[in-house]
């Protein structure tokens, strides 16, 4: 029965490294957790960005955690993720996002800004929202 127990936890610890392997690529890749920020006046029903997204973002809150995405380690110029989303009271849209430069000391988290006006913006940060040195800053940020 002892060696069931242990053959029972290894396989667990096994699973879980695996389900957790898909936030932690490679050296050259780096994953996040993903949470989302609805500044607007609906609530949104799902949201995601390469592998990862969430659900439910209600209007002017901040959650819908999920895992992952993963993302380059070293910033490219240019680069963009797709951020789809829909639900409660909206068909579903896509948009290209340009990501902002970052280091991997920012790592933390990949957070996603659905604003007031229509823009998304996203963030490879450490902080949230309420931070000082959060990068979105001003009437952006209030929620």
């Amino acid at each position: 029965m002892k060696n069931f127990k242990k053959l029972g936890l290894g396989f667990m610890l096994a699973l879980l490294s695996m389900m957790l392997s898909s936030c932690y690529a490679s050296n050259d890749k780096m994953g996040l957790d993903v949470v989302g920020y609805n500044h607007t006046d609906r609530d949104i029903g799902w949201f995601t960005v390469g592998n990862g997204g969430g659900g439910i973002l209600r209007k002017h809150k901040q959650g819908g955690s999920a895992c992952c995405i993963s993302i380059p380690r070293k910033y490219n110029p240019g680069m963009t993720v797709t951020v789809r989303w829909g639900g409660v009271e909206r068909e579903t849209q896509e948009r290209a996002v340009q990501v902002p430069p970052y280091t991997p000391e920012d790592g933390g988290h990949f957070a996603i800004h659905f604003l007031r006006n229509g823009d998304i913006k996203v963030f490879v940060t450490m902080y949230y929202l309420e931070h000082p040195d959060y990068p979105l800053k001003g009437d952006e940020a209030k929620m």
